[in-house]
């Protein structure tokens, strides 16, 4: 992680002082995430903050973005896939008091009110994952994106069951 980033970060005191943090963070750093992966390269940069709502609530906010390597899952090759979140995420003990949540917030379960940054990120950045990652339509696959995309074989490849047929006739 970077020096500048701190490893937790205690939510209430955070509330207290007026907490907003800005920074990248290697995605190396980030060994859940690594497994959805095709390779570690790249950085996460981040903005969050903390503060209180109407109702009184502690939450953390911000945008986390990332320009992950996964598996292209067209060609099985690399593909850059920007991810992007933009947490919303209100402090909860327990998960009693996450059933009280109005909709607009996810919980932020933390008992003692220390959460550790790199597993607040990768659990957004995992959640803001694609289902199913692949080059965008027109962008170079391992397969030309048309032929893929139809179904149909390049026309010289194709047999002509039909002309086959002609032949036969012919030959009689």
């Amino acid at each position: 992680m970077s020096a500048a980033l701190p490893s937790t970060v205690d939510l209430a005191h955070a509330v207290r002082r007026g907490f907003r943090i800005s920074g990248r963070l290697p995605v190396s750093a980030l060994p859940r995430l690594l497994p959805s992966l095709a390779s570690e390269r790249g950085e996460v940069e981040m903005t969050l903050e903390a503060g209180q709502d109407a109702g009184r609530r502690v939450v953390l906010s911000g945008h986390i973005d990332a320009a992950l390597h996964l598996q292209c899952q067209r060609c099985l090759g690399p593909v850059e896939v920007a991810v992007h979140a933009e947490p919303r995420l209100a402090w909860v003990k327990s998960d009693v008091e996450s059933a009280d949540l109005p909709e607009e917030y996810e919980p932020l379960l933390a008992p003692d009110g220390r959460v550790a940054l790199a597993d607040l990120v990768t659990d957004e950045l995992l959640l803001a994952l694609p289902l199913v990652p692949r080059h965008e339509d027109g962008a170079a696959c391992g397969k030309p994106v048309t032929a893929a995309r139809s179904g149909a074989a390049p026309a010289e490849d194709r047999k002509r069951p039909f002309a086959e047929l002609a032949k036969l006739k012919r030959g009689r």
